[in-house]
């Protein structure tokens, strides 16, 4: 099985486009979320706003792995951004709370021009039924505004 949307076979090829997953422009489509697809990622956007008047976005990737027969995609939120390395209080305060977590995880992302990103990351099968993608997508964008809101103050995201 390919585990990207598609596999590129020429040069020409490795600068198209990915193309989204047709698995959640269905689900997205059914559960009646507005949505956006990154052109050149394949990632899609989706903005939760919520009655505080705070918004979160989340991403679901259309690129998926195999591991032991189970096809996996991440579903992440962006909470924090830094000019450079995070500082050791926030880097360890991340780190705790993965060592609590039974599911997701805190990651590092470093972006352009230096900037580091904390995402809050699910990593979950590509197969899900619709209304447990719209749950997972729910929890990860609370976690990941309620941990902006603690440590920021600030509503990016």
């Amino acid at each position: 099985m390919n585990n990207t949307p598609f596999e590129p076979n020429s040069e020409a090829d490795l600068e198209s486009p990915l193309c989204p997953d047709p698995r959640i422009i269905s689900a997205l489509d059914d559960l009646d979320y507005p949505y956006e697809v990154n052109p050149k990622t394949a990632e899609f956007q989706v903005r939760f706003n919520y009655d505080d008047e705070r918004a979160q976005v989340v991403s679901i990737a259309s690129f998926t792995e195999e591991f032991m027969g189970i096809e996996l995609r991440d579903i992440s939120s962006a909470s924090l951004v830094s000019e450079g390395l995070f500082d050791a209080r926030t880097a360890n305060f991340l780190l705790r709370e993965n060592s609590g977590m039974k599911f997701g995880n805190w990651r590092i992302e470093v972006g352009a021009e230096n900037k580091h990103y904390a995402v809050f990351c699910m990593t979950v099968s590509a197969a899900l039924p619709h209304r447990a993608l719209a749950e997972i997508m729910d929890t990860v964008a609370r976690i990941a505004d309620e941990t902006e809101n603690r440590l920021s103050g600030l509503d990016e995201f």
